[in-house]
């Protein structure tokens, strides 16, 4: 991302003060690795942030709030720890008959969707 979308992020979260100063500055290094059309994990902040699954969902909605992303979901297999593959845009675009690879389980929208956000502007035109 580019300086002036980081200065914009940056501001927005030192208004809801989710992070603390240092958490702060370790995300705003972890977002400079982010290009548009890349996802983001919450997974990847609560690891990297040492924050709560709740704090991790705020935060990633406030840079939806800004523009900066976008939720899309994707299915995940609670039964072998694996990711269907598929990312959706809509939740109304997940099928309701899909089947785990890994363990054939069936996989249910409302109990196996996570949400996850893909970067749509990133300062680059």
């Amino acid at each position: 991302m580019l300086p002036n979308i980081l200065l914009k992020i940056e501001e927005k979260l030192k208004e809801n003060s989710l992070l603390s100063d240092s958490q702060l500055d370790k995300f705003m290094l972890l977002l400079k690795r982010y290009k548009k059309g890349e996802w983001l994990y919450p997974g990847v902040l609560i690891r990297k942030l040492n924050i709560t699954s709740s704090n991790a969902y705020k935060l990633l909605d406030s840079l939806k709030d800004i523009g900066v992303l976008e939720v899309n979901y994707e299915l995940y297999c609670h039964t072998c720890n694996t990711f269907e593959g598929t990312i959706y845009e809509t939740f109304s675009q997940v099928p309701n008959d899909l089947h785990c690879e890994g363990c054939g389980i069936e996989l249910k929208p409302l109990v196996n969707s996570i949400v996850i956000y893909k970067v749509i502007i990133d300062g680059e035109q």
